[in-house]
């Protein structure tokens, strides 16, 4: 009986940490599926439902032949509470994403990326986009607050492919983009 009990005991403690490893290859309990909503989370506000746009922000995408990616502008002003719809324009050869999240969760994000580099997203806080085209995300920024729009595509962020958004109402530009 001790004989089969400690070979139980071995079998478990060495499965164990296999199958914990193993749960974050399943989607459930990827950072950052509906961060505006975690208990404790740094405010950024949330996505917009149906109160009209306040401004209109345009974010180009580029790529430099020296092999840096860039969004223009790279820093944005925004009063709190403001619904802000960006249009993102991807003029580049390359797909790439425009998300918005705390500077903690865009760098938690970006770790699971480098593991998964081709998970899907379809998160409210981010847009895929293709080379060519132009997408929409529209925000409600609640509270004053700094964060970061990065693409998180593996390699991109570190190629220049981020920026900042100071929410604050003393900093924001009056009038409409």
């Amino acid at each position: 009986m001790k004989l089969l009990t400690l070979i139980c005991i071995s079998f478990v403690s060495v499965a164990l940490p296999t199958w914990a490893g193993n749960a974050e290859a399943a989607p459930k309990g990827q950072p950052h599926e509906r961060p505006y909503e975690t208990p404790g989370h740094e405010p950024m506000g949330k996505p917009n439902d149906g109160v009209p746009v306040d401004r209109i922000i345009k974010v180009n995408i580029k790529e430099t032949q020296s092999g840096y990616m860039l969004f223009e502008p790279d820093a944005i002003q925004i009063a709190s509470g403001s619904v802000v719809r960006f249009i993102i324009i991807n003029s580049g050869a390359l797909d790439h994403e425009f998300m918005l999240g705390s500077f903690d969760e865009i760098a938690k994000h970006q770790q699971w990326m480098r593991k998964f580099p081709d998970m899907e997203h379809e998160y409210v806080n981010s847009v895929s986009i293709r080379s060519g085209e132009v997408e929409e995300l529209v925000w409600q920024f609640s509270d004053a607050t700094n964060m970061e729009f990065a693409c998180l595509i593996p390699g991109h962020r570190e190629a220049g492919m981020w920026g900042v958004i100071i929410v604050h109402d003393h900093l924001a530009p009056t009038r409409k983009n």
